[in-house]
């Protein structure tokens, strides 16, 4: 009998090829594991409204709102208030600091009432459908599920799901990859996402990165995807935005005033400015000139490999992680982006964890800071928050390497393996001796 590798004979128990040990679950089992995810998705989302409660019944006044971990831009917004000069640091935040389509959002709401309960209700009702129908698209996306309990039971939709329109913009973005890529039962339609993508653009710009990341995959796309030809998404996108460009003309106005603003917290900016070494004007065109450096040379490399194939989750995971690691701000509505891509494209449990607990000691954090700066006597001090800042960014970096390193073995399959009787080990080994000096599937 030929000697084996002991890691060759645990392959199936370890995950490896499918053997005479490994099958694929049936359509019983996954129909299961989706309830069970929609589940914990619907339980993260009655403890972020729970968090909420208290500021709809108070009205989101500072600093009580920070100090229950329920204050957002939108809230302030429509209250017309800023954050305080006191707290280092931060953006001056409020009708200026919001995206376009926030602001239209705001201003529309106070034409029907000027109650800000009444105006967060509505955004916590809009936010919990974008978080439905982004857990529905990822269901969609993905064929392996159970890493997806990242995304489903992350603590950021606690802190994130009545700041901003963000999870709106989100779920468009991963919808539009679910419609690019043509997962089954959705058809395949390129224009329609370039349109979910444009309008995502003007709620944060991050999903431009995810149009950039679908157009590098989409000629050469990993795994058992076909091949799809971005030009139509490109036009598709260039279109919607120059029609929202027409539309409401305040949106080039509020890039300026981004660009003058662009330091806030969670940044290695946010960091130097709370150690008072340089100020905001100073440090926000240094590290926004950092960041589309970042994402120049992350594309250049993703297009340099993708003879290979490239999985989009894992394009989209890389770009929006080095844009973010040197990004001028990084609040938790901005890392609400990497999200659903890390959980698509990272399958070690230690790094979802550990990044599940940065995102969550920095969400404390950042608004005890504001409280501080409101009631000096209360609150966090800012040198704890720089402390925890830079945690969290050594966990972003962790994260980026991590999806690098599995730039080639996650796939996204579009549509289900149909199930096989099962194949001789010989069979499999040979198949694998094959593959060692291939792409891995």
């Amino acid at each position: 009998m030929p000697s084996k590798r002991s890691t060759r004979i645990a392959e199936p128990l370890l995950g490896g090829p499918e053997g005479i040990h490994l099958a694929s679950a049936g359509a019983q089992f996954r129909r299961g594991q989706a309830y069970i995810f929609a589940g914990i998705l619907g339980l993260m989302t009655f403890l972020a409204l729970a968090l909420q409660g208290p500021c709809l019944s108070s009205g989101y006044e500072q600093p009580s709102a920070s100090a229950r971990m329920c204050a957002g831009p939108l809230s302030m917004a429509f209250l017309g208030k800023v954050n305080p000069e006191e707290a280092l640091g931060r953006s001056q935040g409020g009708m200026a600091g919001l995206s376009a389509i926030d602001a239209r959002f705001v201003q529309l709401l106070k034409l029907v009432t000027d109650d800000v309960s009444v105006f967060m209700a509505f955004v916590l009702i809009i936010n919990v459908i974008a978080f439905a129908a982004l857990g529905v698209a990822l269901l969609v996306l993905a064929r392996q599920r159970a890493w997806l309990v990242a995304a489903f039971a992350s603590p950021v939709i606690l802190f994130t799901l009545g700041s901003t329109l963000d999870p709106v913009a989100l779920a468009l973005s991963v919808w539009a990859m679910v419609i690019f890529v043509g997962s089954s039962p959705v058809t395949q339609r390129p224009w329609l996402a370039g349109v979910l993508l444009g309008i995502a653009a003007f709620i944060n710009p991050l999903a431009l990165l995810v149009l950039l990341a679908l157009s590098l995959t989409g000629p050469r796309p990993a795994g058992r995807l076909r091949p799809r030809d971005p030009r139509m998404m490109l036009a598709a996108a260039t279109i919607t935005s120059a029609l929202i460009l027409v539309i409401d003309s305040s949106a080039i106005d509020r890039i300026v005033h981004w660009m003058t603003d662009a330091v806030d917290g969670g940044s290695f900016a946010s960091i130097l400015v709370m150690a008072r070494l340089g100020t905001a004007e100073v440090w926000a065109p240094v590290w926004i000139i950092g960041s589309a450096g970042v994402i120049a040379a992350v594309a250049i490399s993703l297009y340099m490999v993708r003879r290979t194939g490239l999985d989009p989750a894992v394009a989209a995971c890389l770009l929006i992680g080095g844009c973010l690691l040197l990004a001028p701000g990084m609040m938790p509505w901005d890392s609400l982006w990497i999200l659903p891509f890390l959980a698509l494209a990272v399958r070690r449990w230690w790094i979802l964890i550990t990044w599940a607990l940065a995102e969550t000691a920095f969400a404390i954090a950042i608004h005890l800071g504001d409280v501080a700066a409101i009631e000096p006597d209360k609150g966090l001090e800012p040198v704890f928050i720089a402390l925890l800042t830079l945690l969290r960014l050594l966990t972003l970096i962790a994260v980026v390497i991590c999806a690098g390193e599995n730039l080639y073995r996650r796939r996204i399959r579009g549509r289900l393996v149909p199930v096989e009787p099962p194949r001789r080990v010989d069979d499999v080994e040979g198949k694998t001796s094959g593959q060692e000096h291939g792409n891995p599937t």
